[in-house]
């Protein structure tokens, strides 16, 4: 009977450590694919230090939306897509008010480019996640051209 509720005790702490570990897990991605995001959009755009805070704050924040949204929908492709859509026409407002005219019309010309990349960056997060991969790469760069 002791052995039985060992057990039990032991099947739920691993649960629930596995749940408090998921959510970790989706921060650090959404914190991982947000800098990498922003470091590419800080060079291809060439933004001052305002800006780039001002980036990285947006970036943050739909990075975070947008892997809440796929974790929540993970088998269904094109409601992901449709929720994100929303999601990236709210950047685009906020960033329309943090960027130059000429900024912000490189960006909306290169938004294809950048939501490429950032997908490339995260299938590789996912596959190092898949090969045992305890950590997040912070310093991973995707290898797409921004301009």
């Amino acid at each position: 009977m002791k052995k039985l509720l060992v057990m039990i005790c032991m099947m739920f702490g691993c649960v629930f450590a596995t749940k408090a570990n998921g959510d970790k897990s989706s921060k650090a991605v959404a914190a991982a694919r947000a800098n990498n995001l922003s470091d590419q959009m800080i060079r291809g755009l060439r933004l001052n230090n305002f800006q780039s805070k001002k980036v990285r704050e947006i970036n943050l924040q739909v990075a975070e939306q947008v892997t809440a949204i796929e974790q929540q929908h993970a088998n269904n492709q094109k409601k992901i897509d449709e929720l994100c859509k929303s999601v990236y026409a709210e950047r685009d407002q906020f960033l329309e008010n943090v960027l130059s005219t000429v900024q912000y019309n490189d960006y909306f010309g290169d938004r294809k480019v950048y939501k490429a990349a950032d997908q490339k960056f995260v299938a590789s997060l996912n596959n190092q996640n898949n090969a045992g991969s305890v950590a997040v790469a912070d310093n991973a760069t995707a290898d797409i051209n921004v301009n």
